[in-house]
């Protein structure tokens, strides 16, 4: 994409401005895991906030943190928010993912209810792992940290090591989650950016005619 994708532009906000919003009625404390770039999440996402005129009490709770294991990945992402929270179960996501809505996050919590035993879970949707749109327990914390310190970075493998849940559409869908496929959809090419845009833009036009 040639830039962050979590502050990517979309229809008058940031990409992890979409995320916050769809994420924030289903958590009490939001942990932005930013790697290095800390200071240009806060002072981007503080302009478009004062660009938009838009009162900051939402955001109360939103937390930047660096990762421990630079350098490393989706991992040293996961590793670095794990460690900040203070609940046993957390909501992740990715910030390439702007169509996530909330009912994606109230069913993975769900979810999370009907498989206490487990140490994640993880949606699987027509095939594809979305392993950073999943629910993680905070137990795998120094599993996690074991496989950052010696470079075991294969994501599929350490899910499948750590015994993840996978949960399918039709599991998903009973859980309350609308059109997960859709929601799910990521963007690795500006082209997927400007359809997600289009998408965005005639939802809000269907919204506004109702």
């Amino acid at each position: 994409m040639g830039t962050h994708k979590a502050l990517l532009e979309l229809n008058g906000s940031t990409v992890l401005t979409h995320i916050v919003e769809a994420i924030r009625p289903a958590v009490s404390r939001i942990v932005v895991a930013a790697g290095p770039y800390e200071a240009l999440y806060r002072a981007t996402e503080k302009g478009a906030n004062r660009a938009a005129n838009r009162a900051m009490d939402h955001r109360e709770g939103l937390e930047f943190v660096q990762d421990r294991y630079p350098g490393k990945g989706p991992l040293a992402g996961l590793h670095a928010a794990l460690a900040a929270s203070h609940t046993a179960w957390n909501l992740v996501s990715a910030c390439d993912m702007p169509l996530l809505q909330t009912s994606l996050f109230n069913g993975m919590k769900r979810l999370a209810a009907d498989y206490p035993a487990s140490n994640a879970i993880v949606p699987r949707v027509e095939g594809r792992i979305h392993p950073l749109a999943g629910a993680y327990h905070r137990r795998i914390l120094p599993e996690l940290e074991q496989r950052l310190i010696h470079d075991q970075l294969r994501v599929v493998r350490w899910l499948e090591e750590i015994g993840c849940q996978y949960v399918e559409t039709n599991e998903l869908e009973q859980a309350g989650v609308q059109q997960p496929a859709l929601q799910l959809s990521n963007m690795n090419t500006p082209e997927q950016l400007q359809h997600i845009r289009l998408h965005l833009q005639n939802s809000d036009g269907s919204s506004s005619g109702e």
